[in-house]
């Protein structure tokens, strides 16, 4: 798992959220940053601080300790707040959605230790898009008397875009102590208008106390790092661990007041002896305009708040389940670290509407295109193993917004799931049907739902249908006509390995879905476009080492030809990465070989030859013959996740194991250890540095279950993990 300490510069922290329902992110200095569950996906809101220290002001933990007559209080973080002192140190683990911080201080008698997460249960989407993030505290006397211990929680009334008309108001229930923020002046039309709470579970050992509000605000018109306050609040608590039980409701009624409130949980520690305090921050927010899935389960903050203590064990327990499951197949730890990590976008980027819609941002901040196709073709796989019926939700979105003519849309809609669109660059790209057919294949295949299967084969048979039109050169692979397909800054022309490749792939799953359907026709035609199209993808690309790139002339060129390919303006003889895309989606379902198997295995050696030897970090996207990158565009000449992954899984399949596993864990260390910076991923950084170029929180990057699916064909425990059918 990603092991930090708290003097780190990790970029990001472990996402807590729920799917399609905005997340905030837990630091290993012990911070909180990056919240957009304010319906603000697109546009987190984020620590200023000019120097880059994380945390949102105004949301806070902290201990207060009375041993032998001694008071300690410290913050429970590291950056200290208004002269107030955190604590010295922080060992922070994280396997999503479980963050794990270990808090050091001499000074404290007690052992405190965090264990965040957000409920995430594989095959329940209902609870796994709660909008809660939990934070189960555990203190811990190792003497043989007894110590006094209390924990704080504070929040900051953030509701609406002004500060005036914020209230905060305290209820006491059978299960929580609550603390809510609400605004009475918020717009309708405000989309950070709604409900916030923070509450303590109870517990008959717990002594809970409360304070409604202060402002926080220290500094007129200024409201920052600098300027928050804990005045009155840290006064009590660090006096006595109890707050006074005061709460006015006052409104605020003028700007530079930041209405802040706190619970505190107090508890008597035995000797030798912890005891487990919960503090739960949950939120509401219905002003968006598609809405939120969690609106048709909830009608206000305080029933999520109620579903939360009623429901935490069992939410616990089956987040927990299948990590434990995962675990018990003893993979290589780093592993391990990469496929439960690599999860996070099913949260940090969801759209899920109140109308059950659903899709996953492309990259939610760069790139906010749900769904994206050619990315999901990569990213949706463990959606597919975890939430399947939000995968074959997602896919019968893209096939009601097939056009009629049967190209299938890049995306759902900007932002938004109701407004497909063709492409990012005005071309109509010549992947997406391929794919679309072969996740069509996939999902049955997954689920054994047939009934989605028959109501996706009209919109299957339309798909095939317009790709083979788009074969000018009759050689029965679709002809690209620039930057079509996922690489959108990359120029392809006539025949290409890449989407010629999917395309054979596609064609074997036809040939199977057709036979399924008892459509012979279909069936028989499928065979043909395979066997004329497979003649012509190695006579066109293949070079004795690898499939080129691209060929735009009539036939196959000599090697004398592909040398002066500037000149010509006909081929790229470039090695490229993803060149046996197809035959990795082949063997990932089952549908055998799209060429001869003798030139997969060579062309795969001559990538990790070329490609893989030219950046430490992964395969790069394009090398030319003489092993020097192909600098022709930025996405050739650098390194994408989703690629390295798919690579080192085709690489297994063919039997090299220790090096596609080699190669996966350079990709993951980059993230993890150089780039420190797990739970944001990019699409494409740099071959050079590792450095990250493209994208956020990026979708693509969960191809990295296709590892495990790859280590799946030898290993049965793996296969009934991911419980795959018989292919």
């Amino acid at each position: 798992m990603p092991i930090y300490t708290s003097d780190q510069n990790v970029k990001s922290g472990v996402p807590l959220g729920g799917i399609g329902a905005g997340k905030l992110e837990i630091f290993p200095s012990g911070v909180i940053d990056n919240f957009t569950f304010l319906n603000n996906t697109h546009k987190p809101l984020e620590s200023s601080d000019p120097k880059g220290i994380k945390g949102i002001p105004g949301f806070h933990f902290g201990i207060f300790v009375k041993d032998k007559g001694k008071k300690i209080a410290r913050l429970l973080q590291t950056p200290g707040v208004s002269g107030i002192a955190g604590v010295e140190s922080i060992k922070f683990r994280g396997v999503f959605p479980f963050a794990s911080l270990d808090y050091q201080d001499d000074e404290l008698p007690v052992s405190v230790a965090l264990e965040a997460f957000s409920p995430f249960v594989r095959g329940d989407e209902k609870n796994s898009g709660m909008p809660c993030a939990i934070f189960k505290f555990k203190v811990t006397n190792p003497f043989s008397r007894a110590i006094t211990v209390s924990l704080l929680g504070v929040g900051r009334n953030i509701i609406g875009e002004w500060a005036v008309g914020r209230f905060n108001q305290i209820a006491d229930s059978k299960d929580a102590l609550s603390l809510y923020f609400y605004n009475k002046k918020a717009q309708s039309s405000d989309p950070s208008a709604g409900e916030m709470a923070l509450s303590i579970l109870k517990d008959k050992r717990i002594e809970a106390s409360y304070l409604g509000e202060w402002n926080m605000q220290a500094r007129h018109f200024v409201f920052d790092k600098s300027s928050e306050t804990l005045g009155e609040c840290w006064s009590h608590f660090a006096d006595s661990g109890v707050l006074p039980n005061a709460n006015t409701e006052r409104v605020v009624q003028s700007e530079s007041f930041q209405a802040a409130g706190a619970l505190a949980a107090k508890v008597e520690l035995k000797p030798k002896t912890s005891a487990t305090i919960t503090f739960v921050l949950s939120w509401y927010f219905p002003n968006y305009g598609e809405g939120h899935m969690y609106e048709a389960n909830f009608r206000n903050v305080g029933e999520v708040v109620g579903a939360v203590s009623g429901r935490l064990a069992s939410l616990y327990a089956g987040t927990k389940a299948w990590q434990k499951e995962l675990a018990a197949l003893k993979l290589d730890p780093w592993l391990f670290d990469a496929l439960a990590n690599n999860l996070y976008p099913i949260v940090s980027g969801s759209l899920w509407t109140k109308r059950n819609r659903f899709g996953i941002f492309e990259s939610p901040q760069c790139c906010p295109l749900l769904g994206t196709l050619d990315v999901r073709f990569y990213g949706s796989l463990p959606l597919a193993v975890f939430f399947p019926n939000l995968e074959l939700k997602e896919m019968v979105e893209f096939a009601e917004a097939q056009r009629p003519q049967g190209y299938v849309p890049h995306d759902l809609g900007y932002k938004r799931s109701d407004l497909a669109s063709n492409s990012t660059n005005g071309l109509l790209w010549k992947d997406l049907n391929s794919k679309f057919i072969l996740l069509c294949w996939r999902d049955f295949l997954f689920t054994g739902d047939e009934g989605f299967l028959r109501k996706m084969y009209p919109f299957i048979k339309k798909a095939f249908y317009w790709l083979a039109a788009t074969d000018k050169n009759k050689d029965f692979l679709p002809d690209n006509e620039g930057a079509d397909q996922t690489f959108d800054l990359w120029g392809f022309h006539g025949t290409s390995s890449y989407t010629s490749g999917i395309f054979l792939a596609s064609l074997l799953s036809l040939e199977k879905i057709s036979g399924l359907m008892q459509d012979s026709d279909m069936q028989q035609e499928a065979q043909l476009w395979f066997k004329k199209g497979q003649a012509s993808f190695e006579k066109k690309l293949w070079n004795k080492k690898y499939f080129i790139t691209y060929n735009n002339a009539k036939e196959g060129l000599s090697e004398q030809q592909l040398l002066h390919q500037v000149k010509l303006q006909k081929a790229s003889a470039a090695c490229m990465a993803a060149q046996l895309t197809g035959q990795w989606i082949a063997h990932l379902l089952g549908l055998g070989y799209i060429v001869s198997q003798d030139k997969v295995k060579r062309a795969l050696l001559t990538i990790f030859e070329l490609n893989g030897s030219v950046s430490p970090f992964g395969v790069v996207n394009a090398v030319l013959p003489g092993a020097e990158k192909d600098k022709s565009n930025s996405q050739s000449e650098n390194i994408w996740f989703g690629i390295t992954y798919s690579v080192a899984s085709l690489a297994i399949y063919e039997g090299l194991r220790p090096e596609g596993l080699a190669l996966a864990k350079k990709a993951w260390d980059n993230a993890a250890q150089n780039m420190l910076n797990p739970w944001n991923q990019p699409d494409m950084y740099s071959a050079s540095d590792g450095s990250y170029i493209f994208g956020d929180h990026y979708m693509r990057n969960m191809v990295i279950w296709s590892v495990l699916f790859a280590l799946a064909k030898k290993d049965k425990k793996i296969e009934e993990f991911l419980k795959i059918k018989d292919q």
